[in-house]
């Protein structure tokens, strides 16, 4: 059976951010995911998270203002710091995976950049017990990403084979227009799947990306791990699930 966890960067955002912990439990969910969560002590989310039983899926070493920094140039002492942080706040989180973002920039050594981080988050987070993840996501969403074909996804899990790969079905579609076809090529690296209806990234139902068939593909495979809502709600989160009350009838 799938399991569904909520975004909490997406999601009760009618909220301030730790309500919308209780509001995930109070909701159904039964994980959450967050990509930043250096506002707040990581001791007091951990509690909040325990308080109701919501194990972290997943989050993002320290980003900045680029959505990222791996992929930069000259930020190599910025971009290690913050692996140090993000494994300080994954080990009282309770948290094994860590998103490296490899951030916006037009820098024509970025690829540079990226691989050479990469391999020195692969090696720290190891020595950590975490996992380092990357994530497709669309220059149409995100202008100037640097990750932002699968192309580039497929050099760096061929190269970096601990490296999990987050796949955004959004993206996927908004990208190639096949996200079931990406989904059957990257399912075995995939360890945490995210959707998101398209156009417009609201719920699933509101377009035209076909989840009962990429919901039974996932089932097929036999996939383990849990699928983030990330949309953006049409109107409140809560009125929002009325497609996972109806998927879990």
């Amino acid at each position: 059976m799938l399991k569904f966890n909520a975004h909490l960067g997406f999601q009760f955002n009618e909220l301030p951010f730790l309500q919308r912990i209780e509001a995930a439990a109070a909701a159904g969910f039964r994980a959450v995911e967050f990509p930043s969560p250096y506002e707040f002590d990581a001791s007091l989310l951990a509690d909040h998270l325990a308080q109701y039983a919501l194990p972290l899926i997943q989050f993002a070493a320290p980003a900045g203002v680029t959505k990222g920094i791996a992929a930069l140039q000259g930020k190599e002492e910025e971009f290690r710091a913050g692996l140090v942080q993000a494994a300080r706040y994954a080990k009282v989180l309770a948290c094994s995976d860590v998103h490296i973002m490899s951030g916006i920039t037009t820098q024509g050594e970025a690829a540079l950049s990226f691989g050479s981080n990469l391999e020195y988050a692969v090696k720290y987070f190891e020595d950590q017990g975490l996992r380092p993840l990357i994530e497709v996501i669309s220059s149409k969403e995100m202008p100037g990403y640097y990750m932002s074909d699968f192309s580039k996804a497929q050099q760096v899990l061929e190269t970096f084979p601990s490296i999990g790969l987050i796949l955004d079905l959004y993206h996927a579609q908004l990208l190639t227009g096949d996200a079931a076809g990406v989904l059957a090529r990257f399912y075995n690296r995939t360890v945490h799947v995210q959707i998101a209806d398209c156009p417009g990234r609201h719920e699933p139902g509101t377009g035209s990306i076909n989840f009962a068939a990429l919901f039974a593909a996932l089932e097929q495979y036999g996939y383990p791990g849990w699928i983030g809502c990330e949309y953006r709600p049409c109107d409140t989160t809560v009125a929002s699930l009325d497609w996972l009350k109806q998927l879990s009838a």
